[in-house]
């Protein structure tokens, strides 16, 4: 690791998982990814870890998760390559294992090799090789009308589903860009978030004349435009 990631409590994190998988066999590489690997975290993030595994290796997360943490996971909710984990200190954490032919495109941007074999070239390079073009029409069509909703939103006094709203459109834009916007975002202030991620949006996009006047039709708080 070429500096420290995180808080201390994350590095500890970091340095735990390291050391378990120290001399596994099984493992190529550890890495971190998310606003710990970007360096955008805050006190309470959580860690994303990617767990690049040998082919053919087995992984059961659930056994994985038993194995690294033991009665600290309180909550774990494991699929089929992968857990979330809340531990009895609160803190939490992501982990995926995968061989690196698998990589997830959505890593590459903030990713960071913490111990392995493998850098983080080659996890992007194989992350690259796996992206798939997104329908851009669609994801723009998306995030217009979750604006609009959170116009209306704002405008009967729904505050929470505004920022849900906010928060779809940020989704939506991360499909589009591979990455994630690395916006700090005020959930208290939900008309300011809309305006800043719908600009973070146009400056990469065009959104057009037809969806422009749509959102253009509403002022944040109901009211029609000027």
């Amino acid at each position: 690791m070429d500096q420290a990631l995180g808080s201390p409590a994350h590095q500890a994190l970091i340095a735990h998982v390291v050391a378990h998988y120290a001399d596994d066999d099984r493992i190529r590489a550890v890495a971190v990814f998310g606003s710990v690997g970007a360096d955008t975290w805050h006190e309470l993030s959580d860690v994303d870890f990617d767990v690049v595994t040998e082919d053919g290796a087995r992984v059961d997360p659930g056994a994985e998760i038993a194995a690294l943490f033991g009665p600290r996971a309180v909550i774990v909710l494991a699929g089929a390559d992968a857990a979330d984990v809340v531990l009895d200190s609160r803190e939490e954490l992501s982990v995926r294992w995968h061989p690196l032919r698998t990589t997830s495109p959505n890593t590459g941007a903030t990713v960071r090799v913490v111990a392995g074999c493998l850098s983080a070239a080659n996890l992007v390079a194989a992350g690259d090789g796996n992206r798939s073009r997104p329908d851009q029409a669609r994801r723009l069509d998306a995030i217009v009308r979750d604006a609009i909703y959170a116009q209306k939103a704002l405008a009967r006094g729904k505050r929470w589903e505004a920022v849900a709203a906010v928060e779809r459109i940020r989704r939506s834009l991360t499909d589009l860009r591979g990455r994630r916007d690395g916006l700090r975002l005020d959930p208290a202030d939900p008309a300011g978030a809309l305006a800043t991620v719908l600009a973070e949006v146009q400056t990469d996009y065009d959104l057009g004349l037809q969806r422009r006047a749509l959102l253009g039709s509403q002022d944040p708080d109901g009211s029609p435009g000027t």
